[in-house]
């Protein structure tokens, strides 16, 4: 795959400190002509006491190993504000992307540029939502969406790493980390945003790795998704 150009921002692949080599292999594998930095902190033996009170709320019905991913999303967030970055793409380690990413990510990243507003751009078809084809214009890749598409693959901006830090702040986390996206959509702090073409999958989807959260998964689960994509395609190029 071609560099992922990104005009000072960075790519954060959210990643464990021991275990799951198989997903680093593929990551750097796949980011071979690229940087990126592993978010290694927020691992399920990071969150003491004190960090999950200062992070979580106390209603939370969140499993461990979602406590950790939505964390190493913050801390993501974190990352871009004090350091003054433009903003970060961000990958789980289990993310797949298709060939054409490079070019439908820098052509999004020039509309994101004209845009004034904290943001997420998300670029996968993992969650199966797509943008119909009666709403598509030539050249146009981002387009408003009214939920969350999984964190597998996305674009932050800082104004929407600063809203999602302000949101911790005032009211921790419930929900886990795509769950928390869709909240501050709904809550008008966020601007969603889905690109068409979609160009990234979650390796625990299609049938690539198993999932860290959901172990019970079966290679029958994952034809079924297969089979379910393609025939969301289809519906959605047709409406």
């Amino acid at each position: 795959m071609e560099p992922i150009q990104l005009h000072g921002s960075v790519i954060f692949v959210a990643h464990v400190k021991t275990g799951y080599e198989e997903r680093r292999a593929h990551i750097s594998k796949m980011l071979c002509g690229s940087q990126f930095e592993w978010m290694l902190d927020g691992d399920i033996a990071d969150i003491s006491p004190e960090r999950d009170a200062r992070y979580f709320r106390a209603d939370a019905h969140l499993t461990p190993s979602q406590k950790s991913c939505a964390l190493k999303h913050v801390l993501i967030c974190r990352e871009i504000v004090d350091r003054n970055l433009p903003g970060a793409l961000v990958l789980e380690d289990d993310i797949c992307l298709h060939d054409r990413f490079p070019v439908v990510f820098a052509r999004s990243l020039a509309e994101i540029e004209q845009i004034d507003r904290p943001l997420i751009a998300n670029y996968e078809d993992t969650r199966l939502r797509f943008v119909p084809r009666s709403r598509r214009e030539k050249g146009r890749v981002l387009y408003p969406g009214d939920r969350d598409r999984m964190t597998g693959c996305y674009y932050i901006n800082r104004a929407g790493a600063e809203a999602v830090l302000r949101e911790v702040d005032e009211n921790k986390i419930g929900l886990p980390a795509d769950h928390f996206h869709k909240k501050l959509l709904n809550d008008g702090k966020l601007l969603y945003l889905w690109a068409q073409p979609t160009v990234a999958t979650q390796g625990s989807h299609n049938g690539l790795f198993r999932s860290a959260i959901n172990s019970n998964k079966t290679s029958w689960t994952e034809r079924k998704w297969l089979l379910l994509r393609a025939y969301k395609k289809l519906i959605y190029n047709l409406r």
